[in-house]
């Protein structure tokens, strides 16, 4: 939390410093829907479908130059996917009770998690109304709650905390536009793509990573 904090003063403090230059800072709420799927490195466990999530924060871009940026934000990021059990049973261990999750069997996860983004911006000039983007960086994620469900057993959204790893680490690509709406202030859209490059779940023999793609929308001030 005290890292939280500091990261949030960074922000505010880089804020008031940028007002008197509004056209060297740019400053946006969004709110994206996604799909999210797992990625396994073994045949032991079968990705098994996405789950729908929402990615919802502020980004902040500083321009170093007139069509260049550093970006970054913060999000309140829900992430998921199914995981099918192909080879071995697993043991799933929620806050109510433990499960013995047999071969063949489905269990669906779905966290949520605090992600600072880092990255560069590029940005076309504006054509009509609408400026064109492109933006690559990478992200870090801390996991904030998690919840399993196995539709054997009868888990139906319950916590758990020993299978989610605390965080882990993605890049992400992006395209999109802004329609001016006058000023400075635009309507932002477009799409992202995230791919992990560190693990999101704890389970034995394996690297099960996250991958999602979103639909951006936001506001920018």
């Amino acid at each position: 939390m005290k890292r939280l904090g500091l990261f949030l003063s960074l922000i505010l403090l880089m804020l008031s410093k940028q007002r008197v230059n509004a056209q060297q800072f740019s400053f946006g709420v969004f709110a994206d829907p996604q799909l999210s799927w797992f990625n396994s490195d073994t045949k032991r466990y079968d990705p098994n479908g996405p789950v729908v999530g929402l990615n919802i924060g502020f980004n902040a871009d500083k321009f170093f130059a007139k069509r260049y940026a550093f970006s970054s934000g913060l999000s309140v990021n829900t992430l998921g996917g199914n995981i099918r059990l192909m080879q071995s049973a697993f043991t799933l261990k929620t806050i109510d009770s433990t499960y013995n999750i047999a071969v063949g069997d489905n269990i669906k996860f779905k966290s949520q998690y605090l992600t600072l983004p880092i990255g560069f911006k590029f940005r076309t000039n504006q054509i009509g109304y609408i400026t064109y983007f492109a933006n690559v960086g990478v992200s870090g994620s801390l996991r904030i709650r998690s919840y399993a469900w196995n539709e054997t057993n009868s888990v139906d959204r319950e916590t758990t905390k020993s299978h989610m790893e605390w965080g882990f680490a993605s890049y992400h690509i992006g395209v999109g536009g802004e329609y001016s709406l006058g000023g400075e202030s635009a309507i932002l859209f477009g799409i992202t793509w995230n791919d992990g490059l560190t693990r999101i779940i704890e389970l034995p023999g394996s690297t099960i990573t996250s991958q999602s793609f979103s639909l951006k929308i936001g506001v920018i001030f």
